[in-house]
Parts: structure tokens; sequence; C-alpha cells
């Protein structure tokens, strides 16, 4: 570039002075060569800042493939984050998921239940008269499901659904019936349950039974999930729950009677070695609070409690302050359980039909594959010895002042399975005659169950 300038300038000064160098003088050669000099500076000052240009450039350009480098890098690392990131929340997603299947547990029970009775209570028909009570024949279901989830180290809860017929408090069976009709599946438990020391737990809500029950005692109603506070110790041998249980809540006016209705108890026991064989001892006392006087009833029905008449209603005549003694015996005869067990009761109020007592035993354990039981038991309970809300609602028909035998069978052919068969051989009002002047009435009831577990 400076050569071609060069030569340029040259060319031109040589052509002014190839045309006028004749008559040019001294010191119009001086100026040319002034001249001549200055432009070449002039090319030396261009090609000088040329190169520092090319210089500037190729900085430039070195800089602006360094950045493309490194933006190219910052994307396939942008990339590789953002798969590393999806590919860890998945995993996250999966851990969480399976934290959580960990901490809840499904359970339920699925019973299909073929049932006949045989009543003969009397009835009195308007214009016609005295008439037996028809044999009745019945299928009935009965499905339950609980999801128990552990929320914290030491904290349980429980929710539980079941068929119910009207809200019995005594039964989860839904007879098949009323055309298709859908059948209501409702609340059963609510609880939670605290494990506030190895040694005791504090349970709140409507909750299964949390005390111990001999053998197939029908003292209370299997079905039955009281609803209040209990707590709970468990300490070697010895064991006890103390509850407090809410029946009907009350309110209104200053002037009128407002004090709820309240089931209290306490249950303290043990479990002794005896050789290998295990025997347990409870005492067990409730009292049934605010209830003189007054409707404690499911339905409206006192379940043969003896009831005066207040206005139109009947309302309980004692309190039940029940003291209640339990044994049951465990060993093995050969390879196969057996149990005895007996349970007795009093109640402290009235002076008369205060009694009760069971007994029974239960050979074999229906639970593992082909495993089967046999069990009898004897059960007498008087007019006023139990509140009659909490007793079996097969038994008799679920009504006090009864007696007689239950006989129980069952078979599992695979593990949760079962197949149970029991009849229950019962005499209605068996010492207090009903409205009726009956006395001692035969009470016949026959299941058949299909049970499956799950």
């Amino acid at each position: 570039m400076k050569n071609l300038v060069l030569a340029a300038a040259v060319a031109t000064a040589l052509s002014s002075v190839s045309m006028g160098v004749q008559a040019a003088s001294p010191n119009e050669l001086a100026q040319i060569r002034e001249q001549l000099e200055a432009l070449m500076q002039r090319v030396d000052k261009l090609e000088q800042e040329n190169t520092e240009l090319k210089s500037e450039n190729e900085q430039l350009k070195a800089m602006d493939e360094k950045l493309q480098a490194n933006d190219d890098y910052l994307k396939g690392e942008a990339r590789g984050l953002r798969k590393e990131t999806a590919q860890q929340a998945v995993e996250v997603a999966k851990t969480k998921g399976a934290d959580w299947a960990g901490k809840v547990a499904f359970t339920g029970d699925m019973r299909y239940r073929y049932e006949y009775i045989s009543d003969e209570t009397l009835s009195n028909v308007s214009g016609v008269g005295l008439v037996p009570t028809a044999d009745r024949y019945r299928d009935r279901i009965r499905a339950r499901l609980t999801a128990t989830v552990k929320a914290t180290d030491n904290i349980t809860v429980g929710i539980g659904m079941t068929t119910a017929e009207g809200n019995d408090p005594r039964s989860g069976n839904q007879s098949l019936k009323d055309v298709f009709s859908k059948k209501p599946f409702d609340l059963d438990l609510a609880y939670f349950d605290w494990k506030f020391a190895s040694w005791g737990n504090l349970i709140g809500g409507k909750m299964k039974q949390p005390f111990v029950k001999p053998g197939q005692s029908l003292f209370w109603d299997n079905d039955i999930t009281p609803e209040g506070l209990a707590l709970g110790f468990q300490n070697g041998m010895f064991f006890g729950t103390a509850y407090n249980y809410w029946l009907i809540e009350q309110s209104g006016t200053e002037n009128t009677r407002t004090a709820d209705t309240m089931l209290h108890g306490l249950q303290l026991g043990m479990r002794l070695p005896v050789g290998t064989s295990t025997l347990m001892l409870a005492a067990h006392y409730y009292d049934l609070s605010a209830a003189v006087g007054r409707s404690p009833f499911y339905n409206s029905n006192s379940n043969n409690n003896t009831t005066d008449t207040a206005g139109t209603a009947q309302v309980l005549r004692y309190d039940y302050e029940v003291i209640n003694l339990s044994a049951e015996f465990n060993t093995l005869l050969g390879e196969l359980p057996f149990s005895v067990w007996a349970d007795v009761a009093e109640n402290q109020d009235p002076s008369d039909e205060n009694m009760a007592w069971a007994a029974g035993v239960l050979f074999g354990k229906a639970s593992n594959y082909r495993t089967w039981e046999l069990g009898a038991g004897y059960q007498k309970i008087e007019k006023d010895a139990l509140f009659a809300q909490l007793i079996d609602s097969d038994f008799a028909g679920g009504f006090s002042d009864n007696e007689g035998w239950v006989l129980r069978a069952a078979y599992t052919p695979v593990r949760n399975w079962t197949l149970n068969t029991t009849y229950f051989l019962n005499k209605r009002n068996a010492e207090v005659a009903n409205s009726l002047g009956q006395v001692d009435v035969d009470y016949d009831r026959l299941q058949v169950d299909f049970n499956v577990k799950f």
C-alpha cells in the first residue's frame, strides 16, 4: 500500500517536473521537494494507522471468537443443567411419591351375609289382635375402607368409611332392597393417635374401641366406634385405658337442663405368663353421666333398659355405673390355639336386674391358609346390667334382658378370605315380661358370611 501511494506521488511529481522543469527555478524545486517529503510523511502516518487498525481488528476478531466460544459453552452448560434439573425433579418426585406411599396404608374388608331370623315376639295389631312375628330372610353387605397415615414420627391419623343403614352405630350392614337403590357410605373413623411416650398414647376423634375385651364377649358391639378422647398405656405386662366419650351434646336457654350426656371409663389390666400360656385379667368401670331422665338413644329406642315417661318421651330411670371384670386364658392344645374367657358386670345404681355374665371357648384360629376355628359362648344380660345402646346388636336382637348361646365356626380357604357361620340360640325378655306379658321369648338367628379382607 505504501509503495503504491509513493509510486503515485512520484509519478505525479515527475509529470509536474517534466512539464515545467525547463521553467522551474531553484525555489520552485525546493518547494516540490518539500511537498514530496510532506506527502511521504502523510503516507507513513496513514500506513501506521492502517497497521494499528489491522491489529485492533485482529484483536476484536479474536475476542469475538472467544466470546462466541464462551457463548457456545454456556449454552451447552445450560442445556446440561436443564436436563440434570429435570432428571433431579423426576427423582425428587419419585422420592416424594415413595415417601408418601410409605406413610399411607389402606385396609378394608367386604362381607356378604345371608341371614335368617326367627322371633317369637308377638305384635298387637289393631282390629286383629296378637300376631306372631314372621320369619325373616335377607342378604346384607358391609364394606369398609380405612386409610392410616404416619403424619409425623409419633402421630398417626386414621380415616375410615363404612356402609351404614340409617347411621346405626352398632351396624355397618346394608340390606339388599329398595329396587337396587344406592347405599350410603358414611364416616366411621376420624382420629389421631399420638404416641407421646414409649409407654403411652393419646387418641382423639371417632376411634376404634381402645380397651381390651375378652374372647368373643358381646358386652360391646364390635361395630361401635366411640367419639371423644382416650388415654392408653402399656408397660410390660400392664395395660390400661381411660376415656371420656360424648353421647349427647345439649344446648338451650339458662332455665333448661344443658348438661351433656357423657360416658367416662377406666380399664386396668395385666397379661401374666403361665408357662408357655398367657392369662389376661382386666377391671373396667364406666359411668354414664347426665343420663337419668333423658333419652340418649339411637332411633328413640332404649333397647329394653328401664325407662319412665316424661311427656311423650321415654327417659332412663337409672344411671349406669358399671363394674366389669374380665379374664382370658390362651394356650395351645397340640399345635392349635385354644382360649377360654369370661366376662362379669354389675350396674351399681339399680338394686335388681343389674347383673351380666358371659363365658366361652374358642378352639383354633381362622386366619391363615386352610385354618379353622370353632367357638361357643353363653351370655346372660339382665335388664339394667349394661347400657343397652352398647351391647351386641345380633344377640337377642340387641336388647337387654336376654340369655342364650352363640355357636361359631369359620374356615379360611386362602389368606384374607374367611367363611363364617354363627348361630344365636337366645331368649328375649328372659326375666321381665314385655308390654304384652311375654316372658322367655325364643329368638334364633343364623348368619352365613363370606368375608374378604385386604
